[in-house]
């Protein structure tokens, strides 16, 4: 419905919240079930004018239109993986990735979000890190997320400024898309979504560390700050850990984080999930579908424990990842080590000569 809202509301009133609710309320003929009685969009306006194009006052054929380009989206990600890892099981598993079946059936759209992660990382494992900058403001349409994950590129400064460039030319964008008003009404529906309280932002309903904590008994005013300071404190944290291997960086491990201590996260964004799975530096197709049939199972059947099997999957994930990377700089070590053994010996054959 939210995109449903941003494809009809003109450019003026795009962030205008009673603009939407009257919207909404009349496709459906009684004010949205939530709180405020509308689901505000609250994302930045990259794709609307693609929304325009695609919606009209048929409600139903909209959403097919919509979600044809969603599932195009999903079938290139899961390219981009077999790219990436040339494993056709790990991409039959990635395209089944059930987080991904849940973004695309709601008509959210997790799946550009996806398709910048995987491109960013593919794009920095062949050293194209200009291009991987800029296939990472794909990001930016959850600026929250574009920046945790733009943060540690500054280990890579190359890709950092091409996130930096193309950011900035699709901020500029955006402006001159919607204007200054639009502009302020969007930053307003941010600090909406950054409260967490109304217009159907549950953060009992979320699968991060706010979440948890909120339904640990944690009180709001305590659990919101600390989630946001742990957000900012661990994209801060990940620059040390990238600059360790800045040629192999720990993308699965940044990833499995954004997704842990990220403030505003449904279960479409657990979609994010196979990024981390894809950039392992052994991938298994299995656990993948394993994890998918999980995520399935316990959403449709037994929802009562769908929380616990997401924190279980996240943990696993996190152990793997940490290992990964440890993995990774033993292996470089190693080679540093050889590469300095092998240039001493020959060093030494020279001199003797």
């Amino acid at each position: 419905m939210i995109y449903y809202s941003a494809g009809r509301l003109p450019l003026s009133e795009l962030y205008n919240i009673d603009a939407q609710r009257e919207l909404q309320t009349r496709v459906l003929g009684s004010p949205f079930p939530v709180e405020g009685g509308v689901m505000p969009f609250n994302h930045t306006p990259l794709f609307v004018p693609l929304l325009h194009l695609l919606v009209d006052d048929d409600y139903s054929a909209t959403y097919l239109r919509w979600t044809v380009l969603l599932w195009v989206t999903a079938f290139v990600c899961a390219f981009v993986v077999f790219r990436m890892t040339r494993d056709p099981p790990l991409a039959f598993a990635a395209a089944s990735f059930y987080p991904v079946f849940v973004s695309v059936l709601h008509g959210h759209d997790t799946v550009f979000l996806l398709l910048g992660c995987l491109l960013c990382a593919h794009l920095l494992s062949i050293r194209r890190d200009w291009l991987a900058g800029i296939a990472l403001s794909l990001t930016t349409i959850k600026p929250h997320l574009a920046i945790f994950l733009a943060i540690p590129l500054i280990a890579r400064p190359k890709a950092f400024l091409g996130f930096c460039t193309a950011s900035g030319l699709l901020a500029l964008y955006s402006v001159l898309l919607i204007g200054e008003k639009g502009i302020s009404d969007f930053f307003a529906l941010l600090k909406i979504s950054a409260a967490g309280d109304r217009y159907g932002m549950h953060p009992l309903a979320m699968y991060n560390l706010l979440g948890l904590m909120e339904r640990a008994g944690v009180s709001p005013d305590v659990a919101r700050p600390v989630a946001w300071a742990v957000f900012l404190l661990a994209a801060m944290s990940l620059v040390a850990v990238w600059k360790r291997s800045p040629l192999k960086p720990p993308f699965a491990l940044t990833v499995l984080l954004a997704i842990i201590t990220s403030p505003h996260l449904h279960e479409h964004d657990l979609a994010l999930l196979l990024v981390s799975f894809a950039t392992l530096s052994k991938p298994n197709a299995l656990v993948l579908l394993a994890s998918s049939l999980a995520f399935g199972c316990f959403d449709i059947i037994w929802t009562d424990v769908r929380f616990v099997v997401a924190y279980l999957v996240v943990g696993a994930l996190l152990a793997v990842s940490i290992r990964d990377f440890r993995h990774r700089l033993s292996a470089g070590m190693v080679n540093s080590s050889s590469a300095a053994s092998f240039a001493d010996t020959a060093s030494g054959k020279e001199f003797n000569r």
